[in-house]
């Protein structure tokens, strides 16, 4: 993890992302699948997931398909940088909390602008993470 947050503080987070599937078969509606979220810093992609109750992380070149789908449904991708932050504007993380046990949360200090946040990754959920500001 502490390659994960040192990237996280010292570049700059393009984006959060969620995958999901796309139900084709009425109006498309996306269904987000929270059990693995999606940091895009500068050039790199990382995966944060659950395994048994501790947060993971890999490094990925491609965000792809890793759970089944019906054959009038496809795989997506949705940003949730906004939902997370509240803002569009670029933040400054200034200092990252995690304990590697079992449902233990992440908290992310940051300032937009000269405001200063936190953020909470919470694995505690069944159907994967929650974030709460």
């Amino acid at each position: 993890m502490k390659q994960l947050f040192n990237c996280i503080m010292q570049g700059t987070i393009n984006d959060i992302m969620v995958s999901g599937y796309i139900d084709t078969e009425t109006l498309p509606v996306f269904h987000p699948m929270y059990e693995r979220i999606y940091f895009i810093i500068n050039e790199n992609i990382f995966e944060l997931y659950i395994d048994d109750g501790i947060i993971q992380y890999n490094n990925l070149k491609n965000i792809n398909l890793w759970f089944d789908i019906d054959e009038d449904d496809q795989f997506s991708l949705m940003s949730i940088y906004s939902q997370l932050f509240k803002t569009e504007h670029e933040i400054k993380v200034t200092q990252i909390d995690y304990k590697a046990i079992p449902f233990s949360n992440i908290k992310i200090n940051y300032k937009d602008g000269q405001e200063e946040k936190q953020l909470f990754l919470d694995p505690n959920n069944f159907f994967g993470f929650t974030y709460y500001n």
